[in-house]
């Protein structure tokens, strides 16, 4: 067996513990984030499976058009989880083994690049095991776009071989590599366009000649990204979407931020609780991985050596990695000192306006770290022993398992037989426009997580009828009206506003209401109920009204 794959069985293992009890779970979904990305793989699956032409228009925000590019389409992580589709359209399932694929494929990428850096088997795989635990990638376990690294490191390993040899096909797997990132996540491609340049330049510098051989790799990997920019913009444009410079400052990290790590972390989680901010992700690395990485450089400056194109290359990638995460104002617990080199940008690139969360640059934070480390351990050369505690270390400092799944969490359990409705609206032929009520405003997640928005997209998975409902990082108009209006379902001007968007049913969950609002609704019901006959009833206060 190679040592690649005695790797990645061993990712998987690590990640099995490292994420306990998601392995355990498979067939549970839990609302908001984690329900979201299983929508979009289950859409994506089913499109790519019947007309792979209708993929970029998801069954929600009926009637709107490009709805899977209204947030991260995901598509470089469905990828990995498409030889599973052959056998299951389990949306849930398949979004659980994409989200504990992350991690094993993550950390074979940065196998292979500190590989290519010279590191051997053991040391490269503690150096990649740091990249796929570290806590900066744990902190975001929900968030199936931000986990979506597993291509990052190839974008490395590449420009380093092109920059080492001058090989048109190395260039052209980098240019490859980084469509797949950013078409895994979006906020990898966007920062990458600004952090990776300035990887790149140490390592071709006086190499200026080799430059013109890159061209098709950037004319190929343009080309792949050009549908992922045209389609966002059209998504975007359509509703006039823009992200006020307020929203960008406040998901940006502020300096306390680099000191933080999610509250689950089992070591780190109190201790470094003052520095969380509410709209940062949380970007602490660890102390083990920084201080070895201190240790070499401090070996070097002893011996009067000076640090490798790669070392260089890697501290550059660290460095625009956290002047990118800090976003346009530099803070520091909640007072701004100065405005950032990344100002200048958004002020100056159109692009760059439409980025909300600066914080998640903090990847290539993790993957600098990652590849330092490698060019430490080979220039340390540490006993196995030694690199044996320093991977336990590494991980216990990383370690969030056992990770929290209450019960109020787990809405779908798609082991068990689908509700009633759902298998009702299966059965029924065509693809004609639903709308499911109560319709919960934004915090529905908090106030009833099983009517949560999320919650009956991944439903539809099982039917794919059209959505009046929906979620994403942009809402429709349409939507936000209707949303608004149906606030006093059934009145008149709610249903009227169901009607114009061309709604043939309407499927009533009386638990999704409180008792008041309950009591509301059934008090107005007879004013409405011409308008709603009953189609289906299935008990436990959930039916089927046609609207007429």
């Amino acid at each position: 067996m190679s040592h690649a794959l005695r790797a990645f069985f061993a990712y998987a293992v690590l990640t099995v513990a490292m994420t306990w009890p998601f392995a355990t779970h498979l067939r549970i979904m839990d609302p908001g984030d984690s329900a979201y990305f299983a929508w979009a793989i289950g859409w994506e699956v089913h499109a790519i499976k019947t007309d792979p032409a209708s993929l970029p228009h998801g069954n929600i925000f009926h009637p709107a058009r490009y709805t899977i590019f209204m947030d991260e389409p995901i598509l470089g992580t469905t990828l990995t989880v498409l030889p599973f589709a052959l056998f299951t359209d389990d949306a849930v399932l398949l979004f659980n083994l994409a989200r504990l694929l992350t991690f094993v494929l993550s950390g074979l990428g940065a196998y292979l690049l500190a590989r290519e850096l010279g590191a051997g088997a053991l040391a490269a795989f503690v150096a990649g095991a740091a990249f796929a635990f570290s806590p900066i990638r744990t902190d975001q376990i929900s968030h199936l776009s931000t986990l979506g690294s597993q291509w990052l490191p190839y974008v490395a390993l590449f420009t380093i071989r092109f920059a080492r040899g001058g090989r048109a096909v190395d260039a052209l797997l980098a240019g490859l590599s980084f469509a797949l990132a950013a078409w895994a996540c979006g906020y990898h491609g966007i920062f990458g366009l600004l952090v990776l340049p300035l990887f790149a330049l140490p390592l071709v510098w006086g190499r200026w000649s080799w430059l013109p051989r890159a061209i098709p790799a950037v004319l190929v990997a343009g080309a792949l990204l050009l549908p992922l920019r045209s389609l966002h913009a059209v998504a975007f444009e359509a509703e006039g979407f823009s992200r006020p410079l307020d929203h960008a400052v406040f998901h940006s990290a502020s300096i306390e931020s680099f000191f933080a790590t999610s509250s689950w972390n089992n070591v780190w989680g109190e201790l470094t609780a003052a520095n969380r901010t509410m709209g940062s992700n949380n970007l602490f690395p660890g102390l083990l991985v920084p201080l070895a990485v201190l240790a070499a450089a401090g070996l070097l400056l002893r011996r009067r050596e000076r640090p490798s194109r790669e070392a260089l290359a890697f501290l550059a990638m660290l460095v625009a990695g956290v002047i990118v995460c800090l976003g346009p104002e530099v803070r520091l617990y909640g007072e701004t000192l100065f405005h950032g080199p990344y100002h200048f940008v958004r002020e100056t690139i159109p692009m760059f306006q439409g980025v909300r969360v600066n914080s998640r640059a903090g990847i290539f934070l993790a993957l600098a770290f990652s590849g330092l480390l490698a060019l430490a351990l080979k220039r340390l050369a540490p006993s196995p022993r030694v690199l044996g505690l320093l991977l336990a270390g590494l991980l216990l400092e990383a370690s969030v398992a056992p990770i929290p799944i209450p019960r109020w969490m787990q809405v779908i359990d798609s082991s068990q037989p689908v509700p009633a409705w759902v298998q009702w609206l299966a059965e029924q032929p065509g693809e004609f426009p639903i709308a499911h009520m109560p319709l919960l405003p934004t915090d529905g997640l908090f106030r009833r997580p099983h009517h949560e928005e999320t919650v009956y997209m991944v439903w539809s998975t099982w039917h794919f009828k059209r959505l009046v409902n929906g979620n994403a990082g942009v809402e429709p108009a349409t939507y936000r009206h209707v949303r608004e209006v149906c606030k006093r379902f059934p009145a008149a001007p709610c249903l009227d506003a169901l009607k114009e968007l061309g709604t043939r049913y309407v499927l009533v969950h009386e638990k999704g209401w409180g008792p008041n609002q309950l009591a509301r609704v059934q008090r107005e019901w007879p004013a409405a109920a011409d308008r709603l006959p009953l189609v289906q009833d299935f008990g436990r206060g959930d039916r089927v009204h046609e609207l007429r």
